[in-house]
C-alpha cells in the first residue's frame, strides 16, 4: 500500500537552486506511516557514511514535491534521490518518465514494492551507495490515460477496498482492516470484457489486475513472474470464487500458489482493455482513478532509475 502527502504550501526548497555537485535528496517526512523512518538530520549524516554529497529538500505535499521534481528536470539535473514508501516514489515516476533524469530511491516506506523488485537494499546508507554508485537502468511504467502507474492497475476486489479507504489520510491499520473485511463480507464476481493485446476473453472474475511489479498493496506476490524490463504487464484474473473459498485463495496468494488454483488466469500483455456492463471502481497504484471502461498500456523503458551494479530481478523464493 502506497503513502499519501499531507496537504500545505510548497517549502522555499521548492524553488530555490540546487547545490552545486550534491544530489538532491526529496524527503516525505509522512512515509512509512506504519514505522518510524529516518529524518533529515539523519538522513544528512547516512549520506555521509555513504559517500553521497547531498541537499535534502524535504516536502510534506504532493505539491511540494511535484513541484520540485520538475525544478530539478527543467535544470537538467543528472540524477534526483528521493527518501520515502511506494507513494513517494509513484508521485517521483509520474513527474520523471520520459526524462534523462535518474532516479535513486531510499526506501522508507511500509511495503516498498518498486524498490524491491528492482533489487534495492532496505538498509538506508546501503540504499545510498547505489546512489553513489550510478549505476542507471531503464524500466517500464504503467499507463492508464496519462497516469503512469509502478506496481499496477485494476478492477474488483483491491480497487473496491481502496475506494473504502478513501478519503483516509493515513495508513490506520484497524481503518485498513475494516475496510478489507467489509468488501470481502459482500465481494461477488462481475462479468467483465477484457481484451487483451486485440483478443477478447470474457470473464466472470472477483478481481483483474495489471502488475508491473510482482508485489503490490501491502507486499502480496500477486504476480511473481512480472519483470521490469520486459516490455509487458502481467494480467491475473481471479474468477468466480465462493467468498467461503477466499481464505483459501488468500493464502495461496501469500504463498505463490494461487496461479494453479481454479478460476485464477494469468496473462502477458502490452495493453489491456477492461469493460463491464455495470462500472466498476479503476485504480492505479493506490489511487482509484475513475470507473470502466479503461485502458491500461506498458511504456517500455519510461524511468530511468538508479540500481546495484549487475542488478538482476531479485530472488522470489
Amino acid at each position: 500500500m502506497t503513502v499519501g502527502l499531507g496537504n500545505v504550501a510548497p517549502p522555499e526548497s521548492a524553488t530555490r537552486p540546487t547545490v552545486a555537485g550534491a544530489c538532491p535528496l526529496i524527503v516525505n517526512a509522512n512515509a512509512g506511516a506504519l514505522h518510524g523512518t529516518a529524518g533529515p538530520e539523519e538522513l544528512t549524516r547516512l549520506a555521509a557514511e555513504a559517500g553521497l554529497p547531498v541537499e535534502i529538500i524535504a516536502t510534506e505535499s504532493v505539491d511540494a514535491m511535484r513541484e520540485t521534481l520538475r525544478r530539478l528536470d527543467r535544470e537538467n539535473a543528472p540524477r534526483v534521490a528521493v527518501s520515502g514508501g511506494d507513494g513517494t516514489v509513484g508521485l517521483a515516476a509520474q513527474e520523471l518518465a520520459h526524462s534523462k533524469v535518474a532516479l535513486g530511491i531510499v526506501p522508507q516506506g511500509t511495503a516498498n514494492n518498486f524498490a524491491h523488485s528492482l533489487g534495492l537494499p532496505v538498509d538506508p546508507v546501503e540504499a545510498l551507495r547505489v546512489i553513489a554508485a550510478g549505476h542507471a537502468r531503464d524500466i517500464d511504467l504503467g499507463r492508464v490515460g496519462d497516469r503512469f502507474f509502478i506496481e499496477s492497475a485494476g478492477v474488483g476486489l483491491f480497487a473496491d477496498m481502496l475506494r473504502e479507504n478513501s478519503g483516509a489520510t493515513d495508513k490506520n491499520l484497524i481503518r485498513i482492516l475494516a475496510a478489507v473485511l467489509k468488501v470481502l463480507v459482500r465481494a461477488r464476481a462481475r462479468g467483465l470484457r477484457l481484451i487483451v493485446d486485440g483478443q477478447v476473453h470474457a470473464e466472470r472474475a472477483l478481481l483483474c489486475e495489471v502488475a508491473n511489479t510482482y508485489r503490490i498493496a501491502t507486499a502480496l506476490p500477486i504476480a511473481p513472474e512480472a519483470k521490469l524490463a520486459d516490455g509487458l504487464l502481467n494480467v491475473v484474473v481471479i474468477g468466480d470464487v465462493p467468498r467461503r473459498e477466499l481464505p483459501r485463495y488468500l493464502s495461496a496468494l501469500l504463498n505463490r500458489a494461487h496461479r494453479d488454483l481454479p478460476g485464477v488466469t494469468t496473462l502477458r500483455a502490452r495493453e489491456v482493455r477492461i469493460e463491464s456492463r455495470r462500472p466498476m471502481a479503476v485504480h492505479a497504484d493506490d489511487q482509484v482513478i475513475g470507473n470502466t471502461p479503461t485502458a491500461i498500456q506498458v511504456v517500455p523503458g519510461a524511468l530511468r532509475v538508479l540500481v546495484p551494479q549487475q542488478a538482476g530481478e531479485p530472488d522470489r523464493r
